[in-house]
């Protein structure tokens, strides 16, 4: 049962949803990338100050791990009224990629609700929302992995626990987006991982493994 690959991965504040037959060496590789594009991006810059920068830095370490970026550009800010919870919201925009990742991320965030030290690490890395990022996966028809960052804040005029599920009534949050899509280059990765492995064993980073219900 644990060496199927989970729904999906929570590291720190990142949420990655995996489609389901994404192979083990996949997922460690996009949790090690994650990891390190978060650590690389936390040195640089306040998270929680300068979302836009943060970000640039983040996808910057990623490019260099291997992904490329789609258009060369991440999207700008968008802003969305949550009407429902956050977790329905984050269903609809995987689906408008591709509705393979709408399903697994349904997966994903059924494991991640089921998951008590899992959402309260979210809740608390996160800030309650203040700034979170979900990465749904997919596999293209040549079997290029790809990846999409949603980088999003919460904007609402309270706190709350599991802010991810809360029913969120209409015009009392908002969530500000923005987004990049990248491809993995495996061969560009496999000779930056002596370096990954390096940098790796100085960090410490709590991983969620989020298995979907029997």
């Amino acid at each position: 049962m644990h060496n199927q690959t989970p729904a999906g991965v929570l590291t720190h504040h990142n949420l990655i949803s995996c489609i389901g037959e994404l192979p083990l060496q996949d997922l460690d590789d996009l949790t090690d990338c994650t990891r390190l594009s978060t650590r690389s991006a936390d040195l640089a810059y306040n998270r929680f100050g300068n979302s836009q920068v943060w970000l640039e830095e983040y996808v910057r370490t990623l490019m260099f791990l291997g992904w490329s970026l789609h258009e060369g550009a991440i999207t700008t800010r968008t802003r969305a009224t949550i009407s429902g919870s956050i977790a329905e919201f984050l269903v609809q925009s995987a689906r408008t990629i591709n509705p393979r990742q709408g399903n697994a991320m349904i997966d994903t965030l059924d494991a991640l609700k089921s998951d008590k030290p899992a959402v309260l690490s979210l809740d608390n890395e996160s800030l309650k929302g203040r700034r979170f990022q979900v990465a749904p996966s997919r596999y293209d028809s040549s079997g290029n992995l790809h990846l999409a960052i949603f980088n999003l804040e919460l904007v609402a005029d309270t706190e709350r626990n599991s802010f991810m599920f809360w029913p969120w009534e209409n015009q009392s949050a908002k969530l500000v987006q923005q987004s990049a899509i990248l491809k993995l280059n495996r061969h560009v990765l496999d000779t930056k991982r002596a370096l990954m492995a390096t940098k790796l064993r100085d960090q410490i980073m709590n991983r969620f493994a989020l298995r979907r219900q029997p």
